[in-house]
């Protein structure tokens, strides 16, 4: 997802006020860097450019490239692999991946922060700005019996926050000991650890967890909203809550589903803006089930339910990677329903103000891909101050926020691909990878390009 930087940074914000956005078709490429990194670990482009002053910083499997944000030349790169990078050929599974950044960078001060590894190995990583060279290294965090990270690092007053896990703790007593742990930006000494049970017990009960895997955290000020889901009697659920760093203290905390729903969120993201909280889920798609992709709005000071909404489809389909993206913007909502319709909606009431489906989105192309007929596949929806852009397949797509017109539509190259966007004014950086199927398959170099 884009990234985002400075104080109270949150990484996975979407909602881009003051940047104007590109209206007409782009015409030209301003500038093309490809990294040097060409083994993309499980086949997922998730680090979109991040922008501060005149640099951009790209991640790619364990290298990070800054270049010049006006002309693409390179200002420096290193690999921060644990031993010399196997450019260009198939990864290691036991060593390759625990190495890889499947995060953006995120810029606080003379501060680069990111997450590396995967599954029993993930890490926190701080770097100088300036020179590339590390300054620490986390403690191994996350794990296959445990649960993974919350994906993206929270900065709030020179503390990184991250749902996390502690593996060593679970070897020990077998306890998960999952929570949010706070780092400091400067030592990388562990100050807290923030955990949810003690206001959890009398909703959910003796036996609980929280899965770090399936939490989304988003920044507000000194406000942490989160999502995540406990386990109690084989029953999952997912609670809503937000805790104010500045007084140390949980000011809410709520089960999302009513009743007696059992709602198997996959993948949950959060996003907050001046009014609003919603989180969107995907559904079980691994365990036999339908997909859906179920979306839950909040009144953001009274915590108050607003609406929801459900979309499935239309039968049952294989399992499928299928990221719920979403973006609130001002007093709307837009996303990619599981009907496959991008749709506006009224954040107050649920209200669809317009909807967009092309064709394109289920072609030959895609289908041949991912031999799963009817599924899709989305990635970043973004929204600048009077553009919204979403990709689908292999082309990018440009709406008036308002009407719902298409302004233009892009295709980036007839391949197997994997895109981000990150919005400038007046343009946008594109990053794609064309996949080689199979994920022991030598991959073509990632791609950067400044769009104008």
């Amino acid at each position: 997802m884009p990234a985002f930087y400075g104080e109270f940074c949150d990484a996975g914000r979407t909602s881009y006020k003051d940047i104007a956005g590109l209206k007409e078709t782009p015409g030209k490429v301003t500038w093309k860097h490809n990294l040097s990194y060409a083994c993309e670990s499980l086949l997922l482009t998730t680090n979109a450019p991040t922008i501060e002053g005149n640099r951009a910083y790209l991640a790619s499997g364990s290298v990070i490239t800054v270049v010049n944000f006006e002309t693409g030349k390179e200002i420096w790169e290193k690999d921060y692999h644990s031993k010399p990078s196997p450019r260009g050929e198939p990864p290691d599974y036991e060593s390759d991946f625990n190495s890889f950044f499947y995060n953006s960078p995120v810029i606080y001060g003379d501060k680069i922060v990111i997450l590396g590894g995967y599954s029993a190995r993930e890490f926190l990583l701080v770097i100088d700005k300036k020179t590339g060279e590390p300054i620490w290294k986390s403690e191994v965090i996350g794990g296959d019996s445990t649960g993974l990270s919350s994906q993206h690092p929270l900065i709030i007053n020179g503390c990184i926050y991250l749902a996390a896990t502690n593996v060593e703790g679970y070897k020990k007593n077998g306890e998960a000991e999952a929570g949010i742990w706070v780092w400091d930006i400067n030592t990388g000494k562990v100050l807290n650890k923030i955990f949810l049970e003690p206001i959890a017990e009398p909703i959910v009960g003796k036996y609980r967890s929280m899965y770090t895997s399936y939490a989304s955290l988003a920044a507000d000020g000194p406000n942490i909203y989160g999502a995540t889901r406990f386990t109690h009697d084989s029953t999952d659920r997912t609670y809503i809550f937000c805790y104010d760093t500045s007084r140390k203290k949980f000011t809410w905390f709520a089960p999302i589903e009513k009743g007696d729903v059992d709602y198997p969120g996959q993948i949950i993201r959060i996003a907050v803006n001046e009014n609003f909280v919603a989180v969107s889920m995907v559904g079980d798609q691994w365990m036999g089930k339908e997909p859906q992709f179920f979306i839950k709005v909040f009144d953001k000071i009274s915590h108050k339910p607003l609406w929801q909404n459900v979309s499935k489809t239309v039968k049952k389909l294989n399992a499928v990677l299928s990221i719920g993206m979403f973006v609130i913007h001002d007093d709307k909502l837009y996303a990619m329903l599981f009907d496959k319709r991008f749709v506006c909606f009224d954040m107050k009431t649920g209200n669809e103000v317009w909807s967009f489906k092309d064709e394109d989105w289920q072609s030959e192309w895609w289908n041949k891909w991912n031999g799963y007929e009817d599924c899709f596949n989305e990635h970043d929806v973004v929204a600048t101050k009077d553009i919204v852009y979403f990709n689908a397949s292999n082309a990018i797509y440009a709406f008036d926020p308002d009407s719902g017109k298409l302004l233009w539509r892009k295709i980036v190259k007839k391949g197997n691909l994997f895109i981000n966007i990150m919005p400038v004014d007046n343009g946008l950086i594109v990053r794609y990878q064309d996949i080689q199927i199979g994920y022991d398959t030598p991959q073509n170099p990632v791609t950067c390009e400044l769009w104008k």
